[in-house]
């Protein structure tokens, strides 16, 4: 079996981006925190006492940010960190499912044309479009859990294929969800421990089980799609 969207993917590494993702973010938190005057606590104060104000803001740049490309996992992160895994997720989800919904758009009724010249010798694109004919939600879940090409540029290509807009919107928002609690939850862990100086037994269980949703989802969707491939 030669696919290009599921061959070198196994489900560690889609954990391993987000462990690396968290790493990353949670160094630059740091020293945001501890090279200036607390500048992470200060931050966090701010937004809370913004109120529903904040929560829209974050909401309207996580999607406008989505639709430039920024990966989501900064947000996510971010989100985690300024409102706590619980909101943090509700929040970070929803702006990455109205900036990934924008970008499918803006491909459909916009660039259509454009993207189709730019990708039409993509092996991965090709594959995209021919599924999109046959297992149309296979291609969008799939485009979702396994980190084959970005997110945000995965967006854009599946609004060139065949997908409808409705089931692309529900699935974007279901198979992004274990990936969005573990990097909230992480978010939110590491904001803990960077300005009170401790964590939480509750986040590192959340975190642990977010992971292994994780990865027995991309696991259980790869193995199904072969398997619906093989019989085609």
């Amino acid at each position: 079996m030669n696919n290009p969207m599921t061959r070198h993917t196994v489900p560690w590494k889609v954990i391993l981006k987000s462990v690396l993702a968290l790493c990353v973010l949670g160094f630059c938190m740091y020293g945001f925190e501890h090279s200036g005057e607390q500048y992470l606590s200060r931050l966090s104060a701010f937004v809370v006492e913004q109120g529903r104000v904040g929560i829209i803001l974050f909401i309207a740049i996580n999607a406008v940010a989505t639709m430039f490309m920024v990966p989501q996992s900064v947000f996510t992160v971010m989100a985690g960190a300024l409102f706590g895994w619980k909101f943090g997720t509700a929040w970070a989800s929803v702006g990455m499912t109205i900036g990934a919904t924008g970008s499918f758009f803006l491909a459909r009724y916009g660039v259509r044309t454009w993207l189709r010249v730019k990708f039409q010798s993509n092996a991965i694109f090709g594959k995209m479009l021919r599924l999109s004919r046959s297992h149309p939600l296979h291609v969008i879940s799939l485009s979702r859990l396994i980190p084959v090409i970005p997110f945000p540029l995965a967006s854009y290509l599946l609004g060139v294929t065949e997908v409808r807009s409705l089931h692309f919107a529900l699935l974007t928002w279901l198979c992004m969800l274990p990936e969005t609690v573990f990097l909230a939850s992480g978010g939110h862990l590491l904001h803990s421990g960077i300005t009170k100086g401790h964590g939480s037994v509750e986040l590192v269980i959340v975190l642990g089980v977010a992971a292994a949703i994780l990865g027995v989802v991309v696991h259980r969707v790869k193995k199904h799609f072969l398997e619906n491939e093989e019989r085609d």
